[in-house]
Formats: structure tokens, sequence, C-alpha cells
């Protein structure tokens, strides 16, 4: 490594750590060529350094926050297959122990793998969207897409001994480092000349295959998960048919001492399931992504912070929170009557729900009109329109040629989204959002991973394949969606693929118990789930009208007779920025309904952008006491702004401890409830304050937090 490298790492290690969470890191993402050869990435948080000869591969990767680093052992940058010969991309030969990375003796003990693909280049480029997104409704206005920061593409060529027409295959493997958080994707495409499409069947093992240090595993190979650190969150972008394998390193039986872990980024492999193994197009063939953070901590709240700051920047439209409705009733009046409503109590978007007599998928022209005229009407008032469809799970209505087959051939319920039934669904959701002017949809029951063994549908071969292949038209399918601007709830985790939403702690047969159980449960869930989602990414639901059969005790119908429940649900929901499906024919019944609902409405609209962001845990509902979660974020006036409940009969009081540190508040916050009357408190060493909470009764209260220091 060259003077001016070493030079740069030395600065950054010696330099004081600003917290990437609390502060906006301004050092850009680099690529530095080294005299030496070595290619060095790093963001000043990160760094992950190559050699180029004897062959290609990585040699360090490095934490600038832990001072630390990931890497342990060499191994290839990636293995593939060509017609099931196995290959290793980017490779050196080593035979140091693999316990830890003694780079003393490595530069003396390295030589060319021959038998591997070799290196032939790179080129830097900016980061590219994986799909079109414009910011809309409610997003952050400090949105960068694509991500900023650096990409960089490595070539490889096939080795000379290669059979014949495997040299006219080449990889590329993309890396893409972002800028202000220790953040990079990394993923494979092959490539092949026309003569290796005609002939070559291509798979991939692994995408990224690492070999890390205890703190960065996920398992310890003597005590399983409860001696290893989990700094390191690893994930795909893909919601089906990928893998992340943390295993023993292969190598410990010639090597003793190599007892961390390693893992393996790759396609599913179980008893059924294989690698796939499709034939190269002109398009080549390109792997999922993998997602590398290095958090770096054991912390549960900073890291559910980090993996959001991740998910923040790489599926920016899922941070889009519309007020919706979902309406149980499609006739013109009903549709007109509950329109009017949602625009005067400030919601802005209305869904024809499921059981609602909506037909997604109708190709009936006076229907269709139908639709558009609604919609129109709904325009006029400033309200979005989205519908419902169960697109792929219990398609039984559907011709035996679209449905799943199984290893025994038979014809199960759901649909195969590699058969023509892609087409299908695709044309018709299409027209019908071209035809009525729809820009929400609800895809309930997308593709949920299922295999098939069909032999004849269009777009897979056989059972191998399948998931592969399914996987990827349902995120095709998405990708058009966002790029019509639609917002897209979807029962499953597409967000890499443009999805807005899932469930959160959503579960159906919760919504038929009685009222205050449900509203319980659900700040339960919420509270304990939140941290696996940002909460624009999360729906749940309000039973307004009778649902799963739960009756008079479980609809909050009639409104205003059940109106503290229904106030409790409009305030832990929109409190938290959490979207529920308030479902039903109207949102109001009397104007004291109407009063209570717009006034929550408005709280949301009003402190939106920090409703939004990210929620750190105060106390877990126990429906004994108070309980409380609390929104931070260090970037705006309103630095976090605290939900408090009194879910009892009795009037409930405590000192309730506040956790500032995400706020980014280091001294004195001025705090005041309901924004009125506001308070110094001076924060302790641990970055807390003591606030005494009163509430009588079945109350909801908020607080908003701001810094002593900026004008209030």
């Amino acid at each position: 490594m060259n003077i001016f490298i070493i030079a740069l790492l030395i600065t950054v290690a010696n330099a004081k750590f600003l917290d990437w969470l609390i502060t906006d890191i301004d050092i850009k993402t680099t690529l530095v060529n080294g005299i030496d050869g070595t290619l060095v990435l790093s963001n000043g948080l990160i760094t992950r350094t190559f050699i180029t000869s004897p062959g290609f591969t990585t040699v360090e990767y490095y934490s600038h926050e832990k001072k630390s680093s990931i890497l342990r052992a060499l191994n290839p940058e990636a293995i593939i297959g060509l017609d099931g010969k196995v290959y290793s991309v980017g490779e050196v030969k080593t035979d140091i122990p693999r316990g830890y990375l003694n780079r003393t003796a490595l530069k003396e003990n390295l030589h060319a793998s021959p038998e591997s693909f070799q290196y032939v280049g790179y080129k830097i480029s900016d980061p590219v969207a994986p799909y079109h997104y414009t910011p809309m409704r409610g997003a952050p206005k400090n949105i960068s897409w694509p991500p900023k920061g650096l990409r960089l593409d490595v070539f490889f060529r096939a080795p000379v001994f290669a059979p014949y027409y495997h040299q006219f295959v080449s990889v590329c493997i993309h890396y893409e480092m972002y800028d202000g958080i220790p953040l990079m994707s990394k993923w494979v495409s092959i490539y092949g000349e026309p003569v290796a499409q005609e002939n070559v069947k291509v798979s991939i093992y692994s995408v990224e295959v690492l070999s890390v240090n205890q703190q960065w595993t996920q398992e310890s190979f003597w005590d399983g998960p409860y001696n290893a650190y989990n700094w390191f969150y690893i994930e795909t972008d893909q919601t089906h048919g990928t893998n992340i394998q943390w295993t023993i390193d292969p190598h410990e039986d010639e090597l003793p001492g190599s007892f961390e872990p390693m893992f393996n980024a790759t396609y599913d492999v179980s008893v059924t399931m294989s690698v796939p193994c499709v034939k190269l197009t002109a398009d080549g063939f390109q792997s999922f992504h993998v997602h590398e953070l290095a958090i770096g901590s054991s912390d549960e709240t900073r890291k559910a912070l980090s993996r959001h700051r991740m998910f923040r920047l790489l599926a920016p439209q899922a941070q889009e929170n519309p007020i919706f409705f979902h309406l149980t009733q499609t006739d013109d009046q009903s549709f007109k009557n509950a329109v009017d409503q949602l625009a005067e109590v400030g919601f802005e978007m209305i869904i024809y729900s499921f059981s609602s007599g909506f037909n997604f998928e109708s190709k009936d022209e006076s229907y269709i009109q139908k639709i558009k005229k609604q919609v129109e009407y709904a325009n006029s008032k400033g309200i979005e329109v989205g519908g419902y469809d169960l697109i792929v799970l219990d398609r039984y209505d559907l011709s035996p040629e679209y449905r799943i087959v199984d290893l025994n051939n038979r014809t199960l319920g759901n649909a195969c989204l590699a058969s023509k039934w892609y087409e299908q669904l695709y044309d018709m959701f299409m027209e019908f959002i071209d035809k009525t002017g729809l820009t929400m949809v609800e895809t309930d029951g997308p593709y949920g991973g299922n295999a098939c063994a069909s032999k004849s549908h269009l777009h897979h071969v056989g059972y191998e394949d399948s998931v592969y292949k399914q996987t990827l038209l349902q995120g095709e399918f998405f990708k058009e969606l966002r790029r019509r601007n639609m917002y897209i709830n979807q029962p499953d985790d597409y967000w890499y693929q443009g999805g807005s939403r899932t469930g959160l702690g959503y579960n159906e047969n919760q919504y038929s118990l009685p009222r205050w159980e449900d509203l319980s449960i659900s700040r339960q869930s919420l509270f304990d789930r939140i941290y696996n989602y940002i909460p624009t990414a999360g729906w749940m639901f309000l039973p307004l009208v009778d649902y799963h059969g739960g009756g008079a005790e479980a609809a909050f119908e009639p409104l205003n007779q059940n109106i503290v429940a229904y106030q409790f649900g409009l305030a832990q929901y929109l409190g938290a920025g959490v979207a529920a499906c308030y479902r039903g024919y109207r949102i109001y019944d009397t104007n004291e309904t109407k009063a209570m609902v717009t006034k929550w409405v408005s709280f949301y609209k009003k402190y939106r952008d920090i409703i939004t962001s990210d929620i750190v845990r105060v106390r877990r509902p126990d429906m004994q006491s108070i309980d409380s979660y609390m929104h931070v974020n260090y970037r705006l006036k309103d630095k976090g702004l605290v939900m408090v409940f009194n879910p009892t009969t009795e009037t409930q009081s405590m000192l309730l401890t506040l956790p500032l540190y995400y706020t980014g508040i280091s001294e004195v916050a001025i705090i005041s409830e309901k924004d009125e009357n506001p308070e110094p408190y001076t924060l302790d060493k641990g970055w807390e304050v003591e606030i005494k909470v009163e509430l009588p009764p079945l109350e909801i209260t908020w607080y908003v937090i701001r810094d002593s220091t900026e004008n209030n």
C-alpha cells in the first residue's frame, strides 16, 4: 500500500470519530488507485481494500468507527458455475493460518489462481437507481435517489484452460459504497457472447463469501449465538430464494485455529431446492444484491436505527405515509359520502377494500368507467384512490395451467407467477390503472416463495429455477408500478423492488377481539416490532365495522358511542406514524366524532416530519400503567416527540425516563407537553432525562423535545 493511502487511513483512524447516527458525515466515497496495484474504496466510515496482482481479491475490510478489521482470512470474491463446473472469481492462493489475517506473512505468501476467472480491469461511476422513484406523499425533503456514493465495477475473463464455450463468458462484480453510512452493496453479473448464450447454463453459488473476525459474526464457533457480538448486519435485496449462511470455516480441519464463522451469500439451498441453473441470455444473468452494514454495536436500539438509516437510503419510497381509509362499499353514493368525509377531516387516500365488490381484474368497460368517474370525483377533493386485489395466493379461481404444481404433479391453489398468469395479471393491472386513474394498489398475496414443478410454464424450466424466476418477475411487476408513481401496499418484503408498506404485527384474528384488547395488543405489537421497520413501512388495522366475526364488541361502530376507544386508536397509530387500515363506510358519525378525528389528523400533519422519523422505545405497554414511545431526528427543529398513553381506568403518575442520545441533544433539552409551557432539562451522563407524567384514565398526551442551543 502506498504512502498516500497509509496517510489517509491514519488520518481517519486518529480523527475524533463523529457518530453517523446523530451527525451528517460529509466525507465522500472515493477510490484510490495505489502504485502497488491496490484499490482502496473508502467513505471514512468503512474501507475495503483490494489487490489486483497476482490476482484480484479483498485484503482488508475495515471499520474506522471501531478501529477494527472485519476480515480475518482471504476468500474468492464470488463463486459461479458454468454447466456444473465451479469457478472462483477473484482469487489468490495462500496457506497462511486463517484464524487471523497476518498481513506481514501474506506479502510473502500470495500466489496466482490460474483456474479461477482472471482480473481484467475496472471502472467507476455513480450508483444507479434500481427502479424509478419520485418523492411524493409527504416523503422527507432530503431524499437523494439514487443514493450518493461510488460504484466500482470489476471485470473478469475466463481462465485460459476453461472449456471452449466457457471462454466466451465474462463476469462483472459490482460494489457500491454509500456516503455517510458504513454500508456497501455487492452483486454479480455474468455475460456471454452469442455462442455462449446458445450453449452455456450458469449458476451463482456465492455473491459474497467473507471470513470475519469474532466480533462481526452472528454466531460463535464454541457458543452459537451466545458469544457473538453480531456487529455486522447482512441482508439481500430479494425476499425469497436467497440465503445468508453462517458456517464454520471449511478450512478449519486443515488449518487449526480457524474457529470464527464465515458467511456465504447465496441462493436458497435446501433438500429440495438448489442454486438455480439458467441459460445465459443477451441481457446476461444478474444476481441479487447483498447489503453489508458495519454497525459495530450489540445495542438493540443502535442496531435498529442503523438498519433504519440503511433502509431509508435504499428504499426511500417506504417513507411516504398517506393517511388512508378502507372503504367497504363501492356504490356511487357510498363512495361520494366517504370521500366528502375524508376530505373534511384531512385524510389523503381511499382504498376499495377487500370484500367490497371492487374488481381490479375486470375488463367490463362500463365498470371501468364507473370507477374512473369515482376516481375523478375523489381527485377533485384532493383524495387519491387505490384498490385491492389478491394476485397470487389462493387463486383457485384460475385455470390449472396458471397454478403451482408440486413435486407429486398435483395442482395447488396458488398461482405460479412464472406461468402465463404473469402476462395476464400485468396487462389487466396496467390497463385498469391507465383507464381509471388509480394511484395506489394493495396487492394482497403477492408471490410468497412457493416452488413450482411444472415443466410447461412460460418463464421457468422446472422446479429448481421456479423460485428465482417468480421472485424476479414479482419484482419487475412492482418496479413497473413504481415507475407509474403508484403507492404499493404489499404484505411481503419487496422493499428493494419499490414496495411501500407491509403488515406490522398484523394478525387478522386479533381484530375480532374486543376493542380495548385489540388496541392494547396492537400497541404492544407496534412497540415490539418497530425496531424491525421504520414507522412508515408498516400498517395495522382498525375495524370500524365487523371483521372476522368479532361482532359489536370488536367493531368501533357506532363511532360516537365508542369515541374513547376510537380516539385511542387514532392517537396510537397516527402518533406512531404507522398507517392503520381504518375499514368501514364512514370516518365519523357526529360532529363530536368529526372534531375528534380532525384533531388527531391535524396533529399528525403538524408534526409529520418528526412523527415519520425513527422510534426509540421508552416503556412497553403492560396495561398496568403508563406506556410510551419516542420519535427522534437530530436533523429537525423538533428533535423528539414522545407519545404517552394511560390505558387504565385510574389516574397514573410516574417519572418517565427519556433516552435522548439519538435526538442529537448533548446538554439541555427543552421539553413541552402538547407543545406548551416549555421547560429545560439537563441531560445526565447517559444522555437521559426524567419527566414527571400524570395522566387521567384512558388519556393520551405528547411531549415535544427541542435543543436549547437552537432558536426555539
